[in-house]
């Protein structure tokens, strides 16, 4: 029984190191799919959110059930972006007309960021998505008031193709399309899947979203 054990091992290792190599070839393209995406909505790096925070030491890892997931960095990575009019601070003080997108990878549908649990749906049921969202400013709240911290935290995501707000953030209204990461198989599917959703998002909120025209 010994060797067959060792053997399996074996195998189990050969495709932990497959897996890494995969992972990080799937990493390198998705920064280099987000960057494009955000140079062509005219914004500018802001805020990134992980499901699972890395620690900043290796002390209690083997008692924590997330351990492994900690050190998955793109796993649900959510990133912020702000489009401004160039004033100071722009993260802290708002203007009309502000925009912060979010593009979070939502790595697995069957996957709950929320209560951190997978669904009963089988992997090969599910799939992965680019959840785009932005969120404008109409009316902007008195500063120091924090994009991510205020607005972001406050206002929920409204149903897919639709204009949200929050009682709690008044003056921002959000607005969330998501796209399935297999329909982005090249540039050209990449440039079409942008402007469709950067005409639906200004349809939809009644103003120019991303880069002026």
């Amino acid at each position: 029984m010994e060797p067959q054990m060792t053997s399996s091992l074996d195998d189990a290792l050969l495709d932990v190191r497959r897996a890494y190599r995969l992972l990080a070839d799937y990493q390198q393209r998705l920064f280099e799919l987000l960057g494009y995406i955000r140079e062509r909505l005219g914004a500018n790096a802001y805020y990134q959110e992980h499901v699972f925070k890395r620690p900043g030491d290796a002390a209690g890892l083997e008692s924590d059930e997330f351990s492994g997931w900690r050190y998955l960095p793109c796993y649900d990575l959510s990133l912020l972006w702000l489009k401004h009019a160039g004033q100071d601070a722009p993260w802290d003080n708002h203007r009309k007309g502000d925009q912060m997108f979010g593009a979070w990878i939502r790595s697995d549908t069957g996957f709950d960021k929320y209560s951190k649990t997978f669904s009963q749906e089988s992997v090969e049921k599910t799939h992965s998505e680019l959840v785009l969202s932005v969120v404008v400013c109409d009316t902007p709240a008195k500063a120091p008031y924090n994009w991510y911290s205020k607005v972001w935290c406050g206002i929920p995501y409204p149903a897919d193709g639709t204009v949200g707000t929050a009682s709690e953030v008044p003056g921002y209204r959000c607005y969330v399309k998501a796209i399935p990461l297999a329909a982005l198989a090249d540039q050209s599917s990449v440039n079409d899947m942008i402007d469709s959703w950067l005409s639906a998002a200004s349809k939809a909120l009644g103003l120019q979203i991303g880069p002026e025209s």
